[in-house]
């Protein structure tokens, strides 16, 4: 479950204290040995309802195991060829190779965990459909609240070890820990299951507390290794700062393979128990991954066009029309893709936190939503190729609500809103004051990269309305912590949305954004993804019904409901989207004949791409000798939403 991953993309440069103050893997020294065994047994112990043994002769007898069929379509292409290094780029060194606690929820997060990992069963990627993973069967209970689970035997982690049943119940005892410092999992373990119960060493039943649509979205989990967890502990986020997690994935990240400010690669593992499992086996095809860090785009698109990096994206038009003027184009050493997907759309926006002065006046919030002239960005700096997005909860089908809809530029309506809220009067530059004096100014954070100029084009669009936008462009690290504690007023990000269903909790309830003392006194929540700091008490209880409902027409009404109310708050305001991904790559990287898998995000999340050595031979050949394949430019969109 990929909660609380933040696109930061295309933000900028690592600095250079973060290749000095990172404590090498020796660094782990510093902890003294610790065994946590008699502690996880005793939290076992004490919630006897929660955590259960029983044997196989417990098993309902009536249980219709199910393992997806034999005639679900393979994902990845019989074609595809294993080995090779495949390089690719990050924009900043990551804080951590923890998934769960601070500064874990950053963009390489997805490149080294969440499209990696391989829990209990998985969504197919082009079919409604669920196909065998972890678990090689599964069951449902009549009710649909419990999912019984036969673990493959062959199973292992990326160290050998076998995958075993109590590993999914140390997840529970790692997520429902404050020592993860991450509110979020806290909330999710403690609310979303009722009972795990083993009944023998491969088979697990795990108990959701309320009819869901489809069960198995919310009693998929990951293990978590106990041997590896064995000395969590309250130091946590400190001592399993660069410990790598043993991975059920087919790729590991070893100690030699993090160069600290410069580079991570990760090593597909030697005899991966899923190597040859239908839906797996043409996946996952590099030996290697290479990860450098390149602080800028165009250094990054230099390095490119030398063969240094194996691929591309393409969303900005500068690189798809501009800097693919090239012989290496024209020539079809380099290819171009378009391909058209069917998923929930990165929630690109700009994000108001209301906890800010005068950032918490509604018709503040409107005024400057009016004051954003998204249209122009999107017809001059993406020049008409993209779309003004809906709502910041586009892409999720039946329950996207079509009508609702982002306040229009309008600088008179602007004016007419900041005036309500009491700036009335410009001063000299053209910025309005209140009363008081106050200026209409508001400082907009966001990530270094090519985004700057399109929020400095904002900018100047604002001030015809009265309003001075401060654009403030930070290191992805540095603003991913500053929005972690709140601090910022405005900020431009975008959420890596994901199935099944729009998340309002983590975003937009009170939970996550103050806790309140015994004496009335509010603290803000760090670490949330409630940035916006909202905390509606109409909203709550609508948000509350949201996650336990239990038919998706349920689903849809009350999904429809908040997001016109999240709408109606102006905290939220979407910027643009694509119905597609665009992207380059050297010849030798390969795609499934049909481009990619309908649920891909981007390019390389579904990682069915692979490396032709053949090919690359050929191409290089013929770059010496000055030969051409002609130009290639493939379009795919047998997926594209009407």
């Amino acid at each position: 479950m990929n909660a609380r991953f933040l696109h930061l993309l295309y933000a900028a440069a690592i600095t250079a204290w973060m290749a000095v103050s990172m404590p090498a893997s020796a660094a782990d020294d510093r902890f003294p040995p610790y065994d946590n065994t008699s502690e996880v047994q005793a939290f076992w112990k004490s919630q006897p309802e929660f955590f259960q043994w029983k044997t196989p002769e417990d098993l309902p007898k009536d249980l219709k195991w199910e393992n997806g069929g034999d005639n679900l379509p393979e994902m990845g292409d019989p074609a595809a060829k294993k080995g090779g290094t495949f390089h690719d780029m990050v924009d900043t060194f990551p804080a951590t190779l923890r998934n769960i606690g601070p500064d874990a929820n950053n963009s390489f997060r997805s490149e080294h965990h969440d499209n990696i990992l391989i829990t209990l069963v998985q969504r197919h990627l082009n079919v409604d459909a669920w196909v065998p993973a972890l678990a090689d069967q599964w069951a449902i209970s009549p009710d649909r609240k419990t999912v019984y689970y036969k673990l493959d035997p062959k199973a292992t982690y990326s160290d050998g070890k076998p995958v075993r049943v109590e590993d999914f119940f140390m997840t529970f005892y790692i997520m429902r820990s404050p020592h993860i410092q991450d509110p979020w999992y806290n909330d999710f373990y403690k609310k979303e299951y009722s009972n795990i119960t083993k009944y023998d060493e491969h088979t697990l039943s795990i108990t959701i507390p309320a009819v869901k649509p489809d069960p198995l979205w919310f009693a998929d989990l990951p293990p978590s290794p106990m041997e590896f967890y064995k000395e969590f502990s309250e130091d946590f986020p400190k001592r399993y700062q660069w410990r790598k997690t043993p991975t059920t994935g087919a790729y590991e990240i070893y100690d030699d393979d993090v160069k600290k400010g410069r580079s991570i690669t990760l090593t597909r593992v030697k005899d991966w128990w899923a190597k040859d499992k239908k839906h797996f086996r043409y996946r996952f095809n590099p030996d290697y991954i290479q990860y450098t860090v390149v602080g800028s785009l165009d250094k990054a698109f230099e390095i490119f066009r030398q063969g240094k990096l194996d691929w591309f994206a393409m969303g900005l038009p500068r690189y798809w029309y501009d800097k693919s003027e090239i012989p290496e184009v024209y020539k079809g050493y380099i290819e171009r893709q378009i391909f058209f997907n069917d998923y929930p759309r990165i929630s690109r926006g700009i994000y108001i936190n209301q906890s800010k002065p005068e950032l918490d006046k509604l018709d503040v919030r409107i005024g400057i939503a009016h004051s954003l002239n998204f249209q122009k960005v999107i017809d001059v700096d993406f020049r008409g190729d993209y779309q003004r997005m809906k709502s910041t909860f586009a892409g999720f089908g039946r329950f996207t609500n079509p009508n609702v809809r982002p306040r229009e530029y309008d600088v008179v309506k602007a004016r007419e809103h900041f005036a309500k809220a009491g700036y009335t009067k410009a001063g000299p530059d053209g910025v309005l004051v209140n009363g008081s004096g106050r200026r209409l100014s508001f400082t907009l954070s966001m990530p270094q990269g090519p985004f700057v100029p399109m929020m400095l084009r904002l900018k100047e669009e604002a001030l015809k309305a009265g309003l001075d936008i401060v654009v403030e462009a930070q290191d992805s690290t540095q603003l991913f912590k500053k929005l972690d504690q709140k601090n910022h007023e405005m900020c431009l990000v975008g959420y890596g949305a994901s199935l099944p269903y729009p998340r309002f909790w983590e975003n937009y309830h009170s939970d996550n954004a103050w806790k309140i003392g015994p004496d009335g006194t509010k603290k803000i929540v760090p670490d949330t993804n409630n940035i916006t700091m909202t905390a509606d008490p109409v909203m709550d209880p609508i948000i509350d019904r949201q996650r336990i409902a239990a038919t998706e027409d349920e689903m849809q009404d009350l999904s429809w409901k908040l997001q016109e109310m999240v709408e109606a708050l102006s905290v939220s305001i979407p910027a643009w989207e694509s119905p597609s991904y665009r992207f380059s790559h050297w010849r030798w990287i390969r795609w499934p004949h049909d481009g990619n898998l309908k649920r891909s995000q981007l390019p390389l999340d579904t990682m069915v791409h692979w490396i032709d050595e053949d090919v690359e031979k050929e191409t290089r050949e013929a770059m010496r000798e000055g030969k051409s394949f002609g130009e290639v430019i493939r379009i795919f969109d047998q997926f594209r939403i009407q």
